[in-house]
């Protein structure tokens, strides 16, 4: 019985380590498990520490970054520091489409959006395809850009 009970924990673990954890080489698994990442991080830290935590510049990787929504619809966390507190109403991009009624709309099941924006790797607008997830009012979101 003792053998059949480590090997069964064997077993266990061995499935356990072969769960795919998304790469940014596939970036739509990989913006998601940044959004279930941050709401990891505000579950076991609180607001204000996850708010100074991904307002840092620190936590840009590439073009992969999170920011946190307000229920007001206010940015209140991003490595730019030009985006935070910023206007709502403001929320269009470069090509004159406002995408703020598509984040606001986000739920706990998760939201796709798109909308052009700065990519902070290249400086560049292009496409950004951003998961969007509602958690304790708050809005946790991160996407990756289209290569041209």
């Amino acid at each position: 019985m003792v053998r059949f009970t480590i090997l069964l924990i064997a077993l266990t673990f061995f499935v356990i380590g072969c769960v795919a954890i998304p790469t940014e080489s596939e970036p739509a698994g990989y913006a998601k498990s940044m959004v279930q990442d941050a709401i990891r991080y505000y579950d076991r830290n609180g607001r204000d520490a996850a708010v100074v935590h991904y307002s840092s510049e620190d936590r840009v990787h590439g073009q992969w970054y999170v920011f946190i929504v307000d229920a007001d619809g206010y940015v209140i966390a991003s490595p730019n520091p030009d985006m935070i507190g910023r206007d709502p109403a403001l929320r269009v991009d470069a090509s004159g489409y406002f995408y703020g009624d598509d984040l606001m709309g986000a739920t706990g099941a998760g939201k796709w959006i798109s909308y052009i924006f700065r990519n902070p790797e290249t400086g560049e607008n292009a496409r950004k395809h951003t998961w969007v997830v509602r958690y304790d009012d708050l809005l946790f979101a991160s996407g990756f850009y289209e290569e041209e």
